[in-house]
C-alpha cells in the first residue's frame, strides 16, 4: 500500500507539474499516465480486489497496449525527445505480458516487477520532460 500512495503522490505531482509548466506533449503524456491509473483502480473497485500476477491479467493487457498506442501517437507528434523513451518504457510493458503469453513459468513477481516498473518509469520521465521543457522555455523568454 505504500508503494501505491508513493506512486500516486508522484504521478499527481508531475501531472500538476506537466499541467501546469509543460506544452501540449507533456500534458497529453500526463492525461494518459493519469488515465491508465485510474482506470486500473476503478477496475480493482469493480472486481474488488487489484491485479493479481497468477495468470494473465487481461485488463492490464489492454491497459498497457492502449497506454502505448497513445503515448506513441503523441511522441510521433511531439518535437520532443522524452516521449519515445515513454513509449519505449510502455513498450516493454507490453512485453512483459508477451513473455507471459509464450512462457507462463515466468514467476508472478518477475511479471509483476516487468509489468509494473515501466509506468514509474514513464512518471519519471514526463516529469524529466516537463522540467527540460520549463529550463528550456524560461531560458528562452526575453523575462
Amino acid at each position: 500500500m505504500v508503494r501505491f500512495l508513493i506512486q500516486a503522490a508522484l504521478l499527481l505531482l508531475v501531472a500538476f507539474f506537466a499541467f501546469t509548466k509543460g506544452g501540449r506533449p507533456e500534458r497529453h503524456v500526463a492525461f494518459i499516465l493519469l488515465g491508465l491509473f485510474l482506470a486500473n483502480i476503478a477496475y480493482a473497485a469493480l472486481i474488488g480486489r487489484w491485479t493479481v500476477y497468477e495468470g494473465i491479467p487481461w485488463f492490464r493487457v489492454i491497459l498497457d497496449l492502449t497506454g502505448f498506442a497513445l503515448i506513441l501517437a503523441v511522441a510521433l507528434r511531439a518535437d520532443r525527445w522524452w516521449p519515445l523513451w515513454v513509449s519505449g518504457v510502455q513498450l516493454l510493458a507490453v512485453l512483459a505480458h508477451l513473455l507471459r503469453a509464450v512462457d507462463a513459468s515466468v514467476p508472478p513477481l518477475v511479471y509483476a516487477v516487468m509489468e509494473r516498473w515501466p509506468f514509474w518509469i514513464a512518471i519519471v520521465m514526463t516529469g524529466m520532460g516537463t522540467l527540460s521543457y520549463h529550463r528550456r522555455e524560461r531560458i528562452g523568454s526575453p523575462n
